[in-house]
């Protein structure tokens, strides 16, 4: 998932995001990095805040978010951690070999305001990248109330081109992104239910994102902003 707009972070993930959507992508981050996202349907808000620090060079991370989705009447809180047990996610995304291997594990608190119930659950998941040209990952979502497998694949084609996939029992999604220049982003998706489409600017230590959802009946639009410190 990238800021403004939902790209399946499931394989390939390097946004703050990353720590309530797939942990094991907050490997590659390098910096300390704070996203914010928040979503209109139908004069609806929803939205969430996230943060990831890499713990210098022992190859941790931690990650926490919070959101709440105004649609379904549920708040979120997540704790995250990420290792790197291999190799270099980060150079992977500027081209260079790997193979890298990470892996990280989600603790989450949900409370449903329609229902009042609390619930507690885990996350957790690895990614592995194979060269400067192809990534897997899988995550286990929800494993105490309702395990789900969720996989995915990504693959960069010149380094202005990345194509992914993702699928599990249930679910599946398909996308890509265009690399126009060196700060600038186009998105696209579908699950076969809804589209997406989007674009992301990055100029220096700043990404602002907005992103459109097109549902069966309502357009929920994103915006997002993340703030690199360096």
């Amino acid at each position: 998932m990238q800021t403004g707009v939902g790209v399946f972070p499931v394989a390939w993930s390097n946004d703050p995001v990353s720590c309530m959507a797939a942990p094991a992508g907050m490997g590659r981050l390098e910096f300390f990095e704070l996203a914010v996202m928040v979503g209109i349907t139908d004069d609806e808000p929803s939205g969430y805040v996230a943060a990831v620090k890499p713990l210098g060079r022992s190859g941790f991370h931690l990650g926490a978010g919070a959101g709440w989705n105004n649609d379904c009447r549920k708040g979120i809180a997540q704790l995250s951690g990420s290792y790197v047990i291999a190799g270099d996610p980060i150079g992977f995304m500027e081209g260079l070999f790997g193979p890298s291997i990470t892996t990280g594990v989600s603790v989450r608190y949900q409370y449903a305001d329609s229902t009042g119930d609390n619930l507690y659950d885990l996350d957790a998941g690895f990614q592995f990248s194979l060269f400067p040209s192809f990534a897997l990952g899988m995550t286990y979502t929800d494993i105490i109330e309702n395990r789900r497998l969720t996989t995915g694949f990504s693959h960069v084609f010149n380094k202005n081109l990345t194509a992914h996939t993702s699928f599990s029992d249930d679910n599946w999604q398909v996308g890509c992104e265009l690399k126009i220049t060196r700060a600038l982003r186009l998105y696209s998706g579908t699950d076969g239910d809804n589209m997406n489409a989007g674009v992301r600017f990055s100029p220096g230590r700043w990404d602002f994102g907005y992103g459109a959802v097109l549902h069966e009946n309502a357009v929920e639009h994103r915006f997002g902003i993340t703030r690199r410190f360096q």
